[in-house]
Parts: C-alpha cells; sequence; structure tokens
C-alpha cells in the first residue's frame, strides 16, 4: 500500500488528548503529520500506485499545508490567552485559503439520502406534535441555543442524523421523544452544499487502493481527491478533538469547530457540514453514520430559515416511549436477553411517517 494512503488510516479521527491542552495535544499531532507527510512525499518508490506525480502535487502544497496547521495552532493558543477577535480573524483566513481545497458534499449527489431528528419529550418542556417543532430553533427563541461542537450560542441551526439510532444516541438517549424523517433536496438546481468530514478514513484508503487500479482514464482527478484529504487533515482533525470534561461551562474542543461554523453562516456557497459523530458512546463507533449541521443565514417573520424551510421537508412527527415498547416474540432471540429499551435498532424508527411536506 502506498505510503501516502497509509497517512489516512495512521491518523484518523477522532482524537482523545489526554492531559494535554488541545493546542498542545494537536501541534505534537501536526507536527508528526507533517513529518510523515514529507517523509511518504518524498519516496516516490513508496507510492507506486499513486506515482511520482501524486508525490509532486503534495510537494507542491507542503509548505501551505504547513502554514494552515501552524495557523490553526495559532489560533487555539490566541484563543486561549482570551484574544477572541484576533483569533476569528486568523481563523477565517485560514478557511478562506483552504476553501479550494476542502473536501465537498452536494445533497442527493449519490442517492437519495434520509435523515432524521429527535427532540427528547420531559415534563418540563412538552411541545405540540407538530412539523415545526422538530425544525430548528426559531430565531425568537435563540436563547435556549446552547453550545455544542457545531453549535454557537444563540445561533438556531438545523442538525439531522443519518440513522434514527445516532439521533437517538446524540441526543442524550431520551426515554420519551418526538421523532421526524426529513428529506433534502435531490435536484441538481436545488442542491445544498456541505463541506464532508463524514468519511470514515480507514475504508477510504482501500477505496483509494481500488481507484488507483481501476480508474487509469481519470487518474488525475483521483489525486486530485487524494491531496484534497491530505491538505486539509489539520482543520478536520481540530475539529474532530473529543470532549474530555462534557458538561462543563467551557469545551475547548468546540473552539475551532464553531469558528468553522461562524465561517460558513457568513459564507456565500456552504450551507453547512457534514461530519462523523464525535460521541463518545462506543456504540455510535458501529453505526456507520454521520450527522449534518445546516446553518441559517435569512429568517422570515416565523423567525425560520428562508432557504431551509423552502427546500427542505418532514413527515409527520410521531412519539416514541422506551418505557411502553414491548419486544416482538420473534427477535428475543436476537436480544439474546438484553433490555430493548437499550436497543434501538429494533424499535422500527425507520419506518416513522414518509409523508413529506414543507414546514
Amino acid at each position: 500500500m502506498d505510503a501516502l494512503l497509509e497517512l489516512l488510516e495512521q491518523y484518523r479521527c477522532h482524537l482523545n488528548r489526554g492531559s494535554k491542552s488541545t493546542f498542545a495535544f494537536l501541534e505534537d499531532n501536526f507536527n508528526e503529520y507533517l513529518r510523515d507527510l514529507m517523509s511518504a512525499a518524498s519516496c516516490p518508490e513508496d507510492n507506486p500506485l499513486s506515482g511520482k506525480e501524486m508525490c509532486n502535487m503534495v510537494l507542491d502544497q507542503f509548505h501551505e499545508i504547513e502554514k494552515n496547521a501552524l495557523g490553526l495552532i495559532g489560533v487555539l493558543r490566541k484563543y486561549d490567552a482570551g484574544q477572541i477577535i484576533s483569533a476569528s480573524m486568523d481563523a477565517f483566513s485560514i478557511f478562506d485559503t483552504m476553501k479550494s481545497q476542502l473536501m465537498t458534499r452536494y445533497s442527493g449527489a449519490f442517492r437519495r439520502e434520509v435523515y432524521y431528528r429527535i427532540r427528547g419529550i420531559r415534563e418540563d418542556n412538552r411541545f405540540p406534535l407538530e412539523r415545526k417543532e422538530l425544525f430548528h430553533i426559531p430565531h425568537h427563541k435563540n436563547f435556549l441555543v446552547g453550545t455544542e461542537r457545531y453549535s454557537m450560542p444563540g445561533h438556531p441551526c438545523l442538525y439531522l442524523a443519518s440513522q434514527a439510532e445516532l439521533g437517538w444516541y446524540e441526543c442524550g438517549k431520551p426515554v420519551k421523544f418526538a421523532i421526524a424523517k426529513f428529506d433534502i433536496p435531490q435536484e441538481e438546481d436545488n442542491y445544498l452544499k456541505f463541506i464532508d468530514f463524514s468519511e470514515k478514513l480507514m475504508p477510504l484508503k482501500h477505496s483509494f487502493f481500488c481507484w488507483f487500479h481501476n480508474e487509469k482514464d481519470d487518474i488525475e482527478a483521483v489525486r486530485k481527491y487524494l491531496l484534497k484529504y491530505l491538505y486539509t487533515y489539520p482543520l478536520r482533525a481540530a475539529c474532530s478533538v473529543v470532549v474530555e470534561h462534557p458538561g462543563n461551562k467551557f469545551i475547548e474542543e468546540y473552539v475551532m469547530p464553531q469558528l468553522l461554523l461562524q465561517w460558513v453562516v457568513t459564507d456565500k456557497d456552504f450551507d453547512g457540514i457534514r461530519y462523523e459523530s464525535c460521541n463518545a458512546d462506543e456504540n455510535v463507533k458501529t453505526l456507520g453514520g454521520h450527522n449534518i449541521v445546516l446553518v441559517t443565514k435569512r429568517f422570515d417573520k416565523d423567525g425560520l430559515d428562508v432557504k431551509l424551510r423552502n427546500c427542505i421537508k418532514m413527515g409527520n412527527p410521531e412519539i416514541i416511549d422506551t418505557t411502553t415498547i414491548v419486544p416482538d416474540p420473534r427477535i428475543s432471540d436476537l436480544l439474546a436477553g438484553k433490555d430493548i429499551k437499550e436497543e434501538p435498532f429494533y424499535w422500527g424508527m425507520e419506518s416513522i411517517s414518509s409523508e413529506y411536506e414543507k414546514v
């Protein structure tokens, strides 16, 4: 396997920083990555599939990759020192530089994608079972918007999961919840454009192995595609550090993804970010799904984003109460004695309403 392709597996996300600060951990990680990237690209004989041309492409971009990586560390150091405005300006400049190399994905590019949103139900948060209640938080209720990895306090966005089960884990495994299915635009003239951090890098390594063997007529496109991943690793890594102290008022691992989200809000081309879950639950790692965050940019009189409201459709929301779920006798062997309340794959959530309508 090519040395450059091996880097995709060696430098996977998500990253655990341990006792180090985020910027100290990433500084060490980036220094190792830059060293290994230079070493791999400097030996064409170690890259027989991608070839000398691929090595030259990496070497041509190496200085910029290094500059961006060091710049991201500088952003985090400034933020840590309280220089928030300067840190944000530096981050936006780096994102502008990286924009042409960012991995992008268009809605409906490969297959019809269905997404889900879950909203927990508790005694203190009763709400009517209506489509708009599972859309994004309206702007006039932005006081409800807290801080998350890709969530800026006070700025509503729409968060969806590619699997109902993933959505349940992301919402903290609520006992009772409302769930709705979403249909995002599939038409070429109405698509949504995402920064794409959703690809699992180890399987991707093997995909590139196949492409370099089989796509001889378009090998240059494959090389450019690989370059994007190698070029953008520092940003993806900086957005994918696992939270060391969940529940605290300040989460340092959220600084970079929140800055990237702010940049997307101001950018005229991107509509959101598609990303792997950083949920620490071991079950999430086996799901293979992804999340998307759709940013809001212009609100109507109801406090909902004009573009999202006009192009996204939802099914009728339904309620699931895990305390009332009774296992079908036919799946008792599959449960193997497990409590069905902890086994979301057996709740039939994918079969909820597909009667899509706009909000």
